[in-house]
């Protein structure tokens, strides 16, 4: 009872800095990004829906990433032979996860914004949202989750197989 009472508790901890810190740092970069380059003013409502957006994608597909990195770490520590050090490869699988993570976020932004825009070819989005355009702040936050929602299995799929899991034998 202790041990799973200890191990809820580091999951939790690491749950929390995770998410507060990639949350943290993702609002700061796209605050500094688009006030600098339309210069959007603080009370602009559809840009506040944008990115009100964009951290609930955020939030959605990092929302289940310490499963494989504690799977991994366990993988590689019931090993029989293992010789390493736990945190050590802690850190290695924690940080190569969140690389495929952050980029994968990155890239779903990216081609939802490119989406948006081609669905709106006569439109600048851009600017719209900077005359406070609430209606094309709400569709693109809108497409912005709804591509998150759908990728994200797929995703973990893709960082499941990094997770070193041991040999089964096939029996056909």
């Amino acid at each position: 009872m202790n041990e799973i009472f200890t191990y809820a508790l580091v999951e939790l901890f690491f749950s929390l800095i995770l998410g507060i810190t990639l949350l943290y740092f993702t609002y700061k970069s796209l605050h500094k990004f688009f006030f600098k380059k339309y210069n959007i003013k603080d009370y602009n409502m559809s840009f506040s829906i944008v990115i009100s957006s964009i951290l609930l994608s955020v939030a959605y597909l990092i929302s289940d990433i310490k499963s494989p990195i504690l799977n991994s770490i366990k993988m590689v520590s019931s090993q029989a032979d293992y010789q390493g050090s736990i945190i050590f490869d802690g850190f290695k699988y924690t940080f190569l996860f969140l690389f495929i993570i952050v980029l994968a976020i990155s890239v779903i932004i990216f081609i939802s914004i490119w989406l948006f825009t081609l669905m709106t070819k006569n439109i600048d989005e851009f600017k719209e949202i900077k005359k406070d355009n609430k209606a094309i702040g709400l569709l693109l936050g809108v497409i912005i989750f709804s591509v998150s929602l759908m990728v994200k299995e797929s995703l973990y799929f893709l960082i499941e197989t990094f997770v070193p899991y041991p040999e089964v034998i096939n029996i056909f």
